[in-house]
């Protein structure tokens, strides 16, 4: 497997991808990105991530399933398959989710797909919050997105994976890190919402979806809480070193990269009406924002070949991006899933060369 490989973009879908491949067997994967682990800036989203499993795929959507349930097997693998684990070097915690509905006229709601999937999982229909019509239990898994992200780089490095920090600005610059001689190569566009302004992409299905959440400390709480209603998602995320998430927001269309103190309030309240233990009490940490990558009709999963007027090659291009607020829930499964797209296309393209 010496086909050179570049994997662009370093949140959590470039690197777990680039991982793969390297687990896979790939010799030379070398990552090119603006922003890597340990950076913290609003365009570079999976640091802000509140990160648990909590399924967004619908029930007749079989393959954001496959993605989701791939992704839950591993991480809880990574946390010992039991409730109550964790593991600190990887920044993975295993819970009790709670997660409430105020609409219980859906089949996600009264028959869910991943009820088989996941571990523990019941039908709550008692002692649930004011206004809440039904709900689900199950073990899940929390990750501590920056702990998780500089963990995921440092595996593809001891496995001899490059990472480039350099701004692409148009998808053929990758050209010039392609050896010359090389009859063929290829690239994984794992660009998030850099794939809107990537030249070459320019996506115009892509567009931010704002969230905004409040950080405090409370380590004694232990559990993770969605509530779903018509008008927003509430939420409270324990991590790993005793923070806690609480959130949130969805605003489409909306760069704004600044705190909104209403907001900040509302969030507050909602969470501290949904879980007791939080109150006015509890350190604040830090306020955060952040943009998730969402895309019209759904993340883009899709193969092209681009060849360069300069050079006597082409890079096979596969494009894994726009996974909106299931990045990092949907990442293991999705990795191998782009990966096996890629591979299927390389072979096509090596047999036509």
């Amino acid at each position: 497997m010496d086909t050179q490989i570049i994997v662009l973009g370093a949140g959590v879908i470039g690197l777990t991808t680039a991982l793969v491949l390297k687990q896979k067997g790939y010799k030379r994967v070398t990552i090119i990105a603006k922003y890597v682990p340990g950076d913290m800036c609003i365009e570079y989203t999976s640091p802000f991530a509140g990160a648990h499993w909590r399924t967004m795929a619908m029930n007749d959507n079989p393959l954001f399933q496959k993605l989701d349930a791939v992704s839950y097997r591993k991480f809880m693998g990574f946390a010992g398959n039991k409730q109550g684990n964790i593991n600190e070097q990887v920044g993975i915690m295993t819970v009790t989710s709670y997660d409430y509905y105020d609409d219980n006229s859906t089949p996600e709601v009264t028959d869910p797909w991943f009820q088989n999937t996941v571990r523990d999982f019941k039908f709550l229909t008692e002692g649930l919050p004011q206004g809440v019509k039904t709900g689900h239990t199950y073990t899940t898994v929390l990750i501590n997105s920056p702990v998780y992200l500089k963990w995921l780089r440092s595996q593809f490095e001891k496995l001899g994976g490059t990472i480039i920090k350099q701004s692409i600005t148009h998808i053929d610059e990758v050209f010039h890190f392609i050896r010359n001689k090389e009859p063929y190569a290829a690239l994984i566009n794992c660009t998030g919402l850099g794939a809107r302004f990537l030249g070459g992409v320019q996506d115009d299905k892509m567009s931010p979806t704002r969230g905004q959440t409040v950080v405090v400390y409370a380590p004694h709480i232990k559990k993770t809480i969605t509530h779903v209603s018509a008008q927003c998602m509430t939420y409270v995320i324990p991590r790993s070193d005793g923070t806690v998430i609480l959130g949130g927001t969805a605003d489409k269309h909306d760069f704004n990269p600044y705190i909104d103190d209403a907001t900040v309030q509302s969030i507050l309240a909602r969470t501290t009406a949904l879980c007791p233990e939080i109150d006015s009490s509890l350190e604040i940490v830090r306020h955060a924002t952040g943009l998730r990558p969402f895309r019209e009709g759904g993340p883009r999963f899709e193969n092209e070949i681009r060849r360069s007027k300069q050079h006597s090659f082409a890079l096979y291009v596969t494009h894994a991006y726009g996974h909106g607020g299931f990045g990092v829930q949907s990442s293991w499964g999705s990795a191998e899933h782009t990966v096996e797209l890629m591979e299927k296309g390389l072979s096509l393209t090596k047999s036509h060369l």
